[in-house]
């Protein structure tokens, strides 16, 4: 991505901004990687490190602990619309989700594929010999809200869950909001009322 942005610098006659300090730099990636700013040793041990492969080792650091999963888990979860509640009327305290939270986790932390982490979240379960593991990478799917109101239309709510979870689709693997397309078709929108129809039988 560097190149288009010098390249679009130089079409406006302007320069990249100077590099950051090293107080500045291990900031910012402490934050990025963690959420947490570094501690003032961490900062002066980075200070003082004068090797070229300082930051890469900053950076190598950074990654190892769990923290780093949790804080990339945090973004995730909430894409995937995370809670241990039904998020309706009555909450019965059997959405016991914490596993796949867990999960999450324990994904960025081993720096798993993406292409390994959006299988399992969608279709975990129709694996050739699928494992414990993919089994409850597809609660992805699952973790929305939920009825168990009396006098609910179990029709009517499947649908509605279905319909949910191909908005969460749209949102987390396409990046769009396909559920504009839900009631008609719009001329900005680039999935048609069709399509999104189609779209929840995967």
């Amino acid at each position: 991505i560097d190149r288009f942005v010098f390249a679009r610098l130089e079409r406006e006659k302007l320069g990249p901004s100077a590099e950051a300090d090293k107080e500045t730099l291990i900031n910012r990636v402490s934050l990025t990687l963690t959420g947490l700013p570094p501690a003032l040793e961490e900062v002066d041990a980075f200070v003082a490190d004068k090797s070229p492969s300082a930051y890469e080792r900053l950076v190598d650091r950074l990654l190892a602990p769990p923290a780093y999963g949790e804080h990339m888990a945090a973004y995730w979860m909430n894409v995937a619309r995370f809670a241990e509640s039904d998020g309706f009327l009555d909450d019965h305290h059997d959405r016991l989700l914490w596993p796949w939270r867990d999960w999450v986790i324990s994904a960025f932390n081993r720096n798993m594929r993406f292409d390994e982490f959006s299988t399992w979240q969608l279709a975990g379960d129709l694996l050739p010999n699928r494992t414990k593991e993919q089994l409850l990478a597809t609660t992805f799917l699952r973790a929305g809200k939920r009825t168990t109101e009396n006098g609910a239309i179990h029709e009517e709510y499947r649908v509605e869950y279905m319909l949910e979870r191909t908005d969460l689709m749209g949102k987390a693997f396409l990046g769009l909001t396909a559920g504009c397309a839900r009631c008609h078709d719009h001329k900005y929108d680039p999935i048609s009322n069709k399509e999104y129809y189609e779209l929840p039988g995967f």
